[in-house]
């Protein structure tokens, strides 16, 4: 035979005589191997077992079943020739970014939806202002998601989600995961006219549980408080002039200074206290630390005259500072128009100076052209018609239009009712006239941290 250039395997033909016996079996001097009468009843009992075993081929389907998808219109099971262009060029840009950063996480681009079709993130937004005056602003948008939508973890947390229904059947069901709640969030919030982004990420234990078991309530945060600007006295030139203050100034200093130093032992105490009642309450060490992903929202400056940049919490309608402790680290983000990528180290945080250095957007650069290059233009306008364009533009949103009516609106909680534990309190929220007592908040205050 040939060499080959494979692994070879080598099989020994020489005979062996064996004369010790292995268990039940017994070999004789010419090779003969006899089986006790048991070992051979067992073999029969078991073939016959074997016999009647019947075997079904498995029949797998794939996709979600027909009768669930028929409530969906056609852009939810297929795409057109704009939206298979578009996820293209998605998969040669997650090629290409797989193939450059092969230590990061997989971008989150054309997940599947409830109609088992792979649609783009961009095109899952739907720009949409509901005829509600209090959802024209970012707070009050923010609050229905969190009140309207019941959230569902990622599972496992450090995964990307496979799936991500439209934002049209996440009112519809009242459910939806933190990408999914982004997702809704931002289609509100563009439709208010606000910049908004949604954030693909990481964050916190806490963030991407929901768990606000640590954070004081709402209700019980002290107000700022306002100093009101001494009103100066008009001194009148007939007005009668008060008595002279004939007590000592060095003993009214000294009794200031007295009041100011006990003032500050108060207070290093009450410090003291609150320091270690913090590091008793403190969360024990996430071995996910880092590693869990999460979506929120950015709402860039400038537009609705807003000053600064920030994020927004989903899942609680809290609003955060860009770098606050509680976000970890951006991989991408993006909204109806585009999706950028962020190619700079985030382990330190999320630096938004790296992602977007100022507020203007990038736009279709024009070369320069002169009066002769304008008349050529003019000429050579027809034949120009036909060439095919050189940027790619983004489809319209598959989703159907989001909506939502009055009562739906009012009811806000899924059944008209949710309860949210903080750090010693419970806050109860009902709908308006579902309770006959007209109640719609109620806080109840523990002295426990177990809310007992």
């Amino acid at each position: 035979m040939e060499a080959s250039d494979g692994p070879a395997i080598v099989i020994d033909t020489e005979p062996q005589d064996f004369e010790e016996n292995s268990g039940d079996v017994v070999v004789g001097e010419n090779g003969d191997s006899e089986i006790p009468p048991e070992a051979l009843a067992a073999v029969d009992e078991l073939k016959e077992e074997m016999e009647n075993i019947v075997l079904e081929t498995l029949k797998l389907t794939c996709g979600i079943p027909t009768q669930l998808t028929e409530e969906f219109p056609l852009t939810y099971k297929d795409n057109d020739n704009k939206e298979r262009l578009v996820l293209a060029y998605a998969e040669n840009f997650r090629l290409q970014y797989v193939h450059l950063y092969r230590d990061r996480k997989p971008l989150f681009l054309n997940p599947v939806n409830e109609c088992g079709t792979e649609k783009f993130v961009c095109t899952t937004i739907r720009p949409t202002l509901l005829p509600f005056h209090e959802l024209y602003n970012f707070d009050g948008c923010a609050e229905l998601v969190a009140d309207y939508i019941t959230f569902d973890g990622l599972d496992p947390p450090i995964e990307l989600p496979k799936t991500m229904v439209s934002p049209a059947t996440v009112l519809k069901r009242q459910r939806g995961n933190s990408f999914e709640m982004s997702t809704l969030l931002c289609s509100l919030l563009l439709g208010a006219g606000y910049d908004a982004y949604v954030v693909c990420g990481y964050a916190t234990r806490e963030v991407t549980q929901c768990d606000e078991t640590r954070d004081v309530c709402p209700l019980l945060k002290k107000k700022d408080e306002v100093k009101a600007e001494e009103e100066k006295k008009e001194v009148k030139k007939y007005s009668v002039k008060p008595p002279k203050d004939l007590r000592s100034k060095f003993i009214l200093n000294q009794e200031k200074r007295k009041e100011e130093e006990r003032e500050k032992e108060i207070k290093e105490k009450k410090n003291e206290e609150k320091a270690k009642q913090e590091e008793l309450e403190k969360p024990p060490p996430d071995d996910l630390f880092g590693l869990r992903v999460h979506s929120w929202v950015l709402i860039l400056a400038g537009k609705r005259e807003v000053p600064e940049n920030f994020f927004i919490e989903p899942l609680t309608g809290n609003s955060f500072a860009t770098t606050h402790d509680s976000f970890l680290g951006i991989e991408s983000i993006w909204n109806n128009t585009n999706y950028w990528v962020n190619m700079q180290d985030c382990s330190n945080g999320c630096k938004m100076e790296f992602m977007f250095p100022s507020n203007e957007k990038p736009i279709l650069e024009i070369p320069d052209l002169d009066d002769d290059g304008l008349d050529a233009f003019d000429e050579d306008e027809d034949e120009d018609q036909d060439d095919v364009e050189k940027h790619l533009d983004m489809p319209p949103s598959w989703v159907e239009t989001l909506s939502l009516t009055l009562k739906e609106y009012q009811t806000r909680c899924p059944q008209g009712k949710k309860s949210v534990l903080y750090k010693r309190a419970k806050l109860e929220k009902c709908a308006h006239y579902l309770n006959r007592d007209g109640l719609i908040t109620k806080l109840s205050i523990y002295h426990d941290k177990d809310c007992k």
